[in-house]
């Protein structure tokens, strides 16, 4: 089983991307309390404005520093927005893969898991993945959308994920390990952007319910066509 080097892939280079980048050693050497009042003002006029709108005078009123602090601690309006996507990538990383599992089993029932993990990990951290979700969707300067191409394999980690969970003894005759798990990893992945894209801030227990049905039918369906 590889997940947990993969965990540590992932938070590594996540971690490595902002300490690998002076331009933002004065801010992460900031107390907490200034740093959340500071990210916290960032995406408010993100998630309100978008990337083109968004106003640095407005984000540092907000934030109660000055203009030239905030340029110091980012470098720029890109700089800031590349910080929060590396930030909030590696916020929501860090809590849904610490609960990953590590033995074979039910591959349907530790994915559904899995799965409702990551959904309930999102709406802890609803104004970062909001944001996450803002800047797929964005037209963004060239260098923020190299970023945001090499931040994807964070979000799309389940077919390692499920071919070490993968008992290939229970599938069907001729049907190739590599084939099912990507399979059953599209359709996790695609499941868990259906629900995010569909809106967060409203999910409740009620509709938290209608999904755990849903994703049942689909786990059903897969087992029912890949198991013998």
């Amino acid at each position: 089983m590889n997940t947990g080097q993969t965990k540590a892939d992932i938070l590594t280079a996540l971690k490595s991307d902002l300490d690998s980048d002076d331009v933002y050693a004065h801010f992460i050497k900031l107390d907490e309390e200034k740093r959340e009042r500071i990210l916290t003002a960032a995406y408010d006029e993100f998630l309100e404005k978008g990337y083109g709108e968004a106003s640095t005078n407005a984000l540092t009123k907000k934030a109660g520093i000055s203009k030239g602090l905030l340029f110091r601690y980012f470098g720029s309006k890109e700089g800031l927005y590349k910080f929060l996507m590396i930030e909030s990538a590696r916020r929501i990383a860090h809590k849904a893969l610490s609960a990953l599992p590590s033995e074979q089993g039910d591959v349907f029932a530790i994915i559904k898991g899995i799965v409702q993990h990551k959904i309930a990990v999102c709406l802890t951290f609803p104004k970062e993945t909001n944001f996450l979700i803002a800047a797929w969707n964005t037209n963004l300067p060239d260098s923020l959308r190299e970023q945001r191409k090499q931040m994807t394999s964070i979000s799309n980690n389940y077919f390692d994920i499920v071919c070490d969970l993968l008992d290939d003894s229970l599938l069907r005759v001729n049907l190739e390990k590599t084939v099912a798990a990507e399979i059953i990893a599209w359709v996790c992945e695609k499941f868990s952007d259906k629900v995010l894209f569909g809106g967060i801030v409203g999910i409740n227990e009620e509709s938290w319910n209608h999904i755990s049905e849903d994703l049942d039918k689909y786990m059903d369906a897969l087992r029912c066509g890949l198991y013998k």
